[in-house]
C-alpha cells in the first residue's frame, strides 16, 4: 500500500535492517515492494489480505508462504468466498475473472445492513451471498487475487477485461505517458460494450493511434484488444489521483481513432 511505497522509497542507509520487526502486513502486497521489505529490510514474512467494512476479512496471507502480489487465502473456518460471474452469480473456474462473493459462517461475523439505507442492504445481498463489488481471480490452490473493481472492469466478447490489467500493459507502449482504459457503448444494439484507450502521448514524442493499437495487438488477448484510442493532453483526475472514467465516458467516441477505421476498405470481390 501508500506505506509500503512510502517506505521503500527512503534512500538507503547502512542500518535499514537494525531492528526487531520481522513481520508486516500490506495492501496490496505489490512483488517489489515485497522484495525490497525483505532484502533490505530484512522482514522475514510480508503478508496481505482482502476484507472490507462490511465483510470483517475473508482473505488472509500465511506466515509461513509467500503470495507477492496475492492477497491470500480464504479463511474457511469463518467465511465462504466464491469467484463468480457479475452477471449471473454462478462461480466461475478457477483462474477466470470475477466478482468476490462472501457469507460468513458464524454469527456477526459481518455487518447487519447499511444503517437507513435498506435498498442498499438489498442490493449487495443477493442469492445468498453478499456482494463485495471487486473483481479478483483465485487458483487452484484457492489463492485470491485482486484485480480491480467491478465497476472498471468491461464485459466483452463473454469475457470480463480488468482494466487496471489493460492499463499496466498498455504503459510500457513507447511514447504513452498516461493512459486509461474504459467502456463505451457499442453502435451495435444490444451488443456489448467495446473498450476505449485513452492516451496522453509523452512531451515531444509524437504517439500515432496506430501504433499504440500495434502494441496492444502484441501484449493483449484479443478479446481485450481496445476498438477504440483517443489522444489526451491530460486525463481527468480526482484530488487523490483516481482517474475520473465516468468524465472520459461521457465523451462518448465521436472524434475518436477507430480500429475498423484505420483498416482499407475490402475491394469488391476480393477476397478477405
Amino acid at each position: 500500500g501508500s506505506t509500503a511505497a512510502f517506505v521503500v522509497a527512503q534512500p538507503e542507509r547502512s542500518d535499514d535492517a537494525h531492528h526487531r520487526l520481522r513481520a508486516v502486513c500490506v495492501g496490496p502486497n505489490l512483488p517489489a515492494h515485497e522484495k525490497v521489505l525483505r532484502t533490505r529490510f530484512g522482514i522475514a514474512a510480508v503478508v496481505s489480505g482482502f476484507g472490507m467494512t462490511e465483510v470483517n476479512i475473508p482473505v488472509w496471507g500465511r506466515m509461513d508462504r509467500s503470495c507477492p502480489g496475492a492477497a491470500g487465502w480464504v479463511r474457511s473456518e469463518h467465511f465462504d468466498v466464491v469467484i463468480a460471474d457479475p452477471e449471473t452469480d454462478r462461480e466461475v473456474v478457477r483462474g477466470q475473472l470475477g466478482e468476490i462473493l462472501v457469507r460468513p459462517k458464524i454469527p456477526s461475523g459481518f455487518m447487519a445492513g447499511y444503517l437507513g439505507m435498506p435498498e442498499r442492504t438489498v442490493e449487495a445481498w443477493r442469492n445468498l451471498w453478499f456482494h463485495t463489488g471487486d473483481a479478483a481471480t483465485m487458483d487452484e490452490d484457492g489463492l485470491l487475487t485482486f484485480v480491480d473493481r467491478i465497476k472498471d472492469c468491461i464485459r466483452r466478447r463473454g469475457e470480463n477485461i480488468s482494466a487496471s490489467e489493460v492499463e499496466a500493459q498498455m504503459a510500457s507502449c513507447d511514447g504513452v505517458a498516461d493512459v486509461a482504459a474504459y467502456a463505451v457503448p457499442s453502435d451495435i444494439p444490444g451488443a456489448e460494450d467495446e473498450l476505449m484507450l485513452a492516451v496522453v502521448p509523452s512531451a515531444g514524442h509524437p504517439l500515432a493511434p496506430e501504433a499504440v493499437l500495434a502494441h496492444a495487438d502484441r501484449l493483449l488477448p484479443r478479446f481485450a484488444r481496445p476498438e477504440y484510442v483517443r489522444l489526451l493532453e491530460s486525463l481527468p483526475r480526482t484530488a487523490t489521483g483516481k482517474v475520473q472514467r465516468a468524465v472520459l465516458r461521457q465523451a462518448g467516441t465521436a472524434g475518436a481513432w477507430r480500429r475498423t477505421a484505420l483498416q482499407p476498405p475490402p475491394v469488391p470481390g476480393e477476397q478477405s
